[in-house]
């Protein structure tokens, strides 16, 4: 394929990983985190990790800010974004801030997905930019999953999904206009990151709580976005899943 990128192989040995309560998870899923950013600034000096929005990840990314890391040297971006301000209630720049860009963590360069443009898809290029550094690949990225198999801000049918899965994209980002849904509510308009910058990541940490999520994923539906993330993140994906 262009630009180097190609899917991997469907993994038939993803480390998954249940927990009984969702504390435990998010204990352990702090350390696995660290782990990996540690490894990644003994081996270069430097280290991005891509975070999730969600009520799942808030209290991993809260124990992982008191975690002893050289947090100067970690860029911090985000798997997508809601177009909304920085400081509204729905934006996951405003939860990575409130959560993990505290304590030991505040060091941390913090790269937003949300420019002034009043559209993402006026905003495409300019957030490319500014994530590239971030993507060349990731170290670590945590996501998540809805009800309806979506992950980032990949829904079925949504306006700019086929750029944002297109293995040849060559940008980092694509702007989403989502089908109104329960699950997306008033915020529609959003930017994600695209397929290949999952394919190349080094770390994926998949989070899941509650086992109706876990069904959803383990249906493997085609149609389900989460199923094409699997299969582009082949061995670097983990799954982390409490009861």
């Amino acid at each position: 394929m262009g630009l180097g990128v190609s899917l991997r192989p469907m993994s038939q040995t993803t480390a998954f990983h249940t927990f009984g309560t969702p504390e435990t998870l998010q204990t352990d899923a702090a350390h696995w985190i660290e782990t990996r950013l540690a490894d990644a600034l003994a081996r270069r000096g430097e280290a991005s990790l891509i975070c999730s929005g969600g009520s799942t990840p808030g209290p991993v990314y809260q124990q992982l800010s008191e975690l002893d890391l050289d947090w100067s040297r970690v860029s911090v971006g985000l798997a997508d974004e809601r177009w909304v301000p920085a400081d509204h209630d729905a934006s996951n720049e405003r939860l990575v801030r409130e959560t993990l860009l505290q304590n030991q963590a505040a060091e941390a360069k913090f790269v937003s997905m949300k420019t002034s443009h009043a559209s993402p898809f006026d905003a495409q290029e300019e957030v490319d930019a500014l994530y590239r550094p971030l993507t060349s690949p990731v170290d670590v990225m945590v996501l998540g999953m809805g009800a309806d198999g979506h992950t980032l801000s990949w829904f079925a049918d949504a306006e700019g999904i086929d750029t944002a899965l297109d293995p040849e994209n060559p940008l980092n980002v694509a702007a989403i206009d989502a089908p109104k849904t329960k699950i997306t509510g008033e915020h529609t308009l959003r930017m994600t990151l695209t397929l290949p910058v999952v394919a190349r990541a080094r770390y994926i940490l998949l989070l899941l709580n509650g086992e109706k999520k876990r069904a959803v994923y383990e249906r493997q539906d085609r149609s389900h976005p989460v199923t094409l993330m699997r299969k582009a993140a082949g061995d670097a994906l983990t799954i982390f899943s409490s009861s």
